[in-house]
């Protein structure tokens, strides 16, 4: 399907297009993500892995506590219900690989139905949790 004609879902910033999801048959989600400079994620975590690999732009992911900087072709895994989140250094696009979760229902919801600009976060919060997402405080 061309890029155009794909769904897409905005969040806190960045934009995720579904490639592959549960609701397509499959047991592992795919987002083509792309996203600007300073965005990404607060820490949170949820029941299922989640792998992000970098094709363009940088990428510092914290997994756990421990932060690597991914450039193309680098990637993070994070293990189910681990603290994980990213911050977007460059202008970035990467692939977001989940496993089989809610991750894309969650992303469907809460671009629907909150406030992105500026970002309403107890709406977030409250999507998040509906969906099995944890955000955690800031360390």
């Amino acid at each position: 399907m061309p890029a155009a004609d794909r769904e897409s879902f905005y969040v806190l910033g960045e934009t995720l297009a579904p490639l592959l999801t549960n609701d397509m048959g499959s047991s592992v989600e795919i987002f083509d993500t792309s996203g600007p400079t300073g965005g990404g994620p607060p820490t949170h975590r949820h029941a299922w892995e989640e792998i992000y690999v970098v094709t363009k732009g940088l990428l510092d992911v914290t997994v756990d506590g421990q932060t690597r900087r991914l450039g193309p072709g680098g990637f993070a895994h994070v293990p189910a219900n681990t603290p994980h989140s990213y911050h977007t250094v460059e202008d970035a696009e990467f692939l977001t690989i989940v496993t089989k979760g809610n991750a894309s229902k969650f992303f469907r919801q809460v671009s629907g139905e909150v406030e992105m600009n500026p970002p309403d976060i107890a709406g977030i919060v409250r999507v998040g949790e509906a969906h099995g997402i944890e955000f955690l405080p800031p360390a």
